[in-house]
């Protein structure tokens, strides 16, 4: 459901940094077409409109092991499928944290055959045989237990998706799930969605845990000059309008001084992206933390 155009080292989900980068692109509701051509541009409204169906049983699963409902457990945010914010159709849907303690009641719907093979949010291939869903704010990966209200069967999804994005819907399930809890002839039921497993929140860790995985690493001291300045330094770019462009929108994000500096890398002349001076280790692993809950890039703490 979403398409993501990297960029490297660039976030800072306090303040919404990434979507601001223009780091995605939402589309239909998966990531990647299939090889066919279609009459409609990928990802466009009329390519939403498209109908959806049932498999037709044209295509068979896309794995050769067993087909069982997950097990739920907590795994890292995938790199793809959880910004800050995203918008679809003029609606700005806010991605949680973590889904720890989530439980919703609403209407929930499916997809099938159309998406069948296609690239999901997170990156996984979407495969209508499997119990996957979609989800528009949950951090993906995450593990729900979905229970039909109306018939008292459940089924246990993976939710690796974004959407469903029609009004008043709260997840869309596989077409395996659907048929699991009873609906996919009808096409929607009332659920209720609880989760089971999912991503930590980053806000969580504490210092010793970020020192001890090596996220905040101050130079060494014989390295230090006396007085030292401290910085982190958020990318380094051999395109000075990419160094440009971050370092604007950085300053538009952070209270911290922004600037680009020139070094010489193997002959190779690099801006780099650094948020800095900074007042202390703390404000630095404060920034690192921001920087690295959604994975994008490698910042570190330099000094000068």
């Amino acid at each position: 459901m979403i398409t993501k155009m990297t960029t490297e080292n660039v976030v800072n989900p306090g303040k919404l940094l990434l979507a601001s980068l223009g780091l995605l692109l939402v589309t239909a509701c998966t990531t990647t077409p299939p090889a066919e051509e279609y009459e409609y541009e990928y990802g466009s409204p009329a390519d939403r409109l498209r109908p959806d169906y049932a498999p037709d049983g044209s295509v068979g699963p896309l794995s050769d092991g067993p087909i069982a409902e997950p097990t739920p457990k907590v795994e890292a945010k995938s790199g793809l499928g959880n910004p800050p914010y995203y918008e679809v159709d003029g609606v700005v849907y806010h991605v949680k944290d973590s889904g720890d303690g989530y439980k919703d009641v609403g209407v929930a719907s499916w997809y099938g055959q159309k998406f069948h093979g296609r690239r999901t949010s997170s990156g996984e291939v979407y495969d209508m045989y499997q119990f996957t869903a979609a989800h528009k704010t949950l951090p993906l990966p995450s593990y729900a237990r979905v229970t039909n209200l109306d018939n008292g069967q459940s089924v246990i999804v993976k939710i690796n998706d974004r959407g469903p994005f029609k009004k008043n819907r709260i997840i869309d399930l596989s077409y395996a799930a659907s048929k699991k809890l009873g609906y996919q002839a009808q096409g929607t039921a009332r659920v209720e969605v609880e989760v089971l497993a999912s991503p930590r929140n980053a806000g969580q860790v504490n210092s010793a845990q970020l020192a001890q995985a090596g996220e905040l690493e101050l130079p060494p001291m014989e390295e230090q000059k006396d007085n030292a300045q401290l910085f982190v330094q958020v990318g380094a770019f051999a395109d000075p309008l990419r160094a440009d462009t971050l370092a604007a929108r950085l300053r538009d994000h952070f209270g911290q001084p922004i600037s680009t500096s020139s070094v010489d890398v193997n002959g190779q002349k690099l801006l780099r992206v650094r948020i800095g001076p900074l007042r202390d280790a703390r404000t630095a692993e404060n920034i690192l933390r921001q920087l690295n809950e959604y994975n994008f890039g490698t910042p570190k703490v330099v000094t000068e």
